[in-house]
């Protein structure tokens, strides 16, 4: 009985290889599984999505809901409607107790940058993680700065990224001279880098305030720092905008309020 098994077997192995070569699967076979794969996906996507409306409907905010919109926020951060429906779950299981209550935000701290993974411009996972950390008894401020530092080297034209930024560092102890430390790196990394270039004007002057009667948006002495810095940026690429643009504010007129 063990022989017909084996040419069976034979028979599978030349199905797969034609004279010793594997079989290839010819484009239309490759696009038809795709596409029953993507239509499996949307299928388990919307079954998922019933589930936590059902939930949300009943206020069965449990352990599955969260499991769920969590899944469902993977395969796309951009759900806003899922994102609100986490936050209430959240709410409704919050713990007195700070310690636990800090490990949950914790683990959402870590979902979140699951989803960013999928898409890191997606604005409904840097607002969801403005609100964990508004959240946190006591939030963890320099790790989301090194956060921030990370996903700008990845896109520094993540406009996202620079608005999360902008809140980490009003929220911790971080000072402006160590973020216009910052952009200085950014700059040095990249001159094209028109978001740190920016940042920069809106830095200096807090780190450098110029005289009241003086015309320039920086002091003097900061001033030269800078003319000399943007001009060496100008002069190793002329047809780069972006020092342009932060040397045409650094030299321009500062119009003064009324008196």
């Amino acid at each position: 009985m063990s022989e017909p098994c084996l040419f069976y077997a034979h028979c599978g192995e030349q199905d797969a290889q034609v004279h010793g070569r594997l079989k290839i699967k010819t484009t239309a076979e490759q696009a038809a599984e795709k596409k029953k794969e993507r239509e499996e996906k949307q299928k388990l996507y919307l079954a998922g999505l019933s589930k936590v409306f059902e939930k949300r409907a009943s206020e069965t905010y449990d352990e599955e809901c969260l499991k769920t919109t969590a899944q469902l926020l993977a395969a796309n951060p951009d759900a806003t409607t899922l994102w609100n429906i986490r936050r209430e779950a959240l709410l409704a299981g919050k713990s007195e107790n700070e310690e636990l209550w800090s490990e949950v935000l914790q683990g959402e701290l870590k979902m979140i940058v699951a989803c960013l993974g999928k898409n890191h411009k997606s604005y409904g996972a840097w607002h969801h993680r403005c609100w964990v950390m508004e959240n946190f008894p006591n939030p963890p401020w320099a790790d989301e700065v090194k956060l921030c530092d990370s996903y700008l080297k990845l896109d520094e034209r993540n406009f996202h990224c620079w608005d999360y930024r902008r809140f980490v560092v009003a929220g911790s102890k971080q000072q402006p001279e160590d973020e216009l430390k910052a952009s200085q790196q950014l700059i040095e990394h990249n001159l094209s880098n028109y978001s740190a270039w920016h940042y920069r004007s809106k830095l200096l002057p807090l780190v450098h305030p110029p005289p009241a009667t003086s015309p320039h948006p920086v002091a003097e002495q900061a001033l030269i720092k800078e003319l000399q810095m943007v001009v060496e940026a100008v002069f190793t690429d002329p047809s780069d905008q972006s020092p342009w643009f932060f040397l045409r504010w650094l030299v321009g007129r500062q119009e003064k309020g009324p008196r």
